[in-house]
């Protein structure tokens, strides 16, 4: 135990260190330090949550759905400790858990709630029980850490082997996505959540091939091709196998009926078992939509009351870059983290025709952006319609140019400054007081640009 305590210390030690210095959120090293000192620190923490543990995995929204269900948690009366600043691998977590746990080692919370990497949830699983996990869903994304799609499959399925799912536990996973519902054939208990039908208050047309529309088309039972009757987005959707293997989406229990998509947000109908209700979700996107309905899935299934959904989204607060709304020298802001092909098209059909927004996008290929960003010519940057400056910023701020180039947008609108801070300034400079100015930037950009 005098490990362990001098392990919390100094991991809360290198996090105040890391703040005073202006280094950082220390959003990783603090549990790189308590590690060091006490390999067993995560394993110590973990087992004094007393009541339940869910991990949160797939490509997009996990932070964003670990925040709605522990804010539908603690509007439920619960104590929860999570990473809600988005670090999800192993010594993310373990810093998470030793900033909220006492000088002592104490942590006294009634459930964790964690977003865990894709490949790290073996890892993670070794060390906590985790009892409950969601899935959101499967698309291409950092392709030289996790390879093709049914490669990170594999990983998540380590992990909810190595976990206490199949042990009395249970498996939350998105029906409309054929790789991720695929998980649930072999688990002791899944629940499925799904969208039905969606609705655009303001319609995205396009006049311009959309590449690879969807990174799925095989049934994951026997290879044949998938038949849609309805896309929702992406590879995402209401499909049947071809053959006679039989698979298709399964019937889900939590059930978007109908998704009205505003600017703003979205009005959803709600079904979860026998009751409907009408909520608003504060956050916009329809991949926002999917991200709710799993946390409402894991809620509903840990037997929440359903007042929780409504109360608890009047009371969230976007986590920062997720569709967050900032005041900046007066002026509107708006981030959303891209980070791959289909996450960023969604993002760019709801800013990129904006009349009265302006564009930042700022691209790294640090470790945690993922070195190859090629991905960026498979994303639709050809829906920006505009003819305003776009600040172009990051380490790879000439490749974006180039892309934005190749996109349509007229070079005399491309201004590029590599600096990330100097760019916000300046697009917030020329941003006029009646427009948002909408901040496009990948993981490590986001993490520079918290700074300011």
């Amino acid at each position: 135990m005098l490990k362990t305590t001098l392990a919390i210390g100094a991991g809360k030690l290198t996090s105040s260190l890391v703040s005073a210095l202006h280094l950082g959120e220390g959003t990783s090293l603090p549990g790189k330090v308590a590690r060091r000192i006490d390999p067993d620190v995560l394993r110590v923490l973990g087992r004094q949550i007393q009541k339940e543990t869910v991990a949160v995995s797939g490509t997009n929204g996990k932070t964003t759905t670990c925040g709605l269900l522990a804010r539908f948690l603690e509007e439920a009366g619960h104590t929860v400790a999570h990473n809600q600043l988005g670090a999800n691998m192993v010594p993310g977590i373990t810093a998470a858990l030793v900033k909220q746990s006492s000088l002592s080692g104490r942590l006294a919370v009634d459930y964790g709630v964690l977003e865990v990497d894709e490949a790290s949830l073996v890892g993670v699983a070794s060390e906590i029980g985790i009892s409950r996990i969601a899935v959101t869903n499967l698309f291409r994304d950092q392709l030289d850490r996790y390879g093709e799609l049914d490669t990170t499959a594999r990983l998540i399925e380590k992990g909810i082997n190595k976990s206490r799912v199949n042990d009395g536990g249970c498996l939350y996973l998105n029906a409309d996505d054929p790789l991720v519902a695929s998980m649930g054939v072999n688990a002791d208990r899944a629940v499925y959540y799904a969208v039905k039908n969606v609705e655009y208050a303001h319609p995205v047309t396009t006049d311009f091939p959309v590449p690879f529309p969807r990174e799925v088309t095989a049934c994951p039972r026997c290879g044949s091709d998938l038949y849609y009757q309805t896309v929702i987005y992406g590879h995402l959707g209401h499909y049947e196998c071809m053959s006679c293997c039989g698979y298709d989406r399964p019937a889900p229990t939590v059930v978007a009926e109908h998704v009205l998509v505003k600017p703003e947000g979205s009005d959803v109908r709600l079904r979860c078992k026998d009751e409907t209700l009408d909520l608003h979700l504060p956050l916009p996107g329809v991949f926002n939509v999917y991200n709710f309905l799993a946390a409402a899935a894991v809620a509903d299934d840990m037997g929440l009351p359903h007042d929780v959904f409504e109360s608890g989204l009047s009371h969230y607060h976007s986590v920062f870059g997720r569709a967050e709304r900032r005041t900046i020298n007066g002026r509107r802001v708006m981030i959303f983290l891209i980070k791959n092909p289909v996450g960023a098209s969604e993002v760019l059909k709801l800013v990129g025709t904006d009349p009265d927004g302006r564009l930042m996008i700022a691209l790294n290929d640090n470790y945690a952006d993922g070195r190859d960003v090629s991905w960026i010519w498979d994303a639709t940057f050809e829906s920006i319609r505009t003819e305003k400056p776009i600040v172009v910023s990051g380490v790879r701020a000439t490749d974006m140019a180039v892309r934005l180039k190749y996109a349509g947008v007229e070079e005399k609108y491309l201004q590029i400054e590599p600096d990330i801070h100097a760019a916000l300034k300046k697009a917030v400079k020329q941003t006029p007081e009646n427009e948002t100015l909408y901040v496009l930037p990948t993981y490590t950009a986001l993490l520079a640009l918290r700074d300011l």
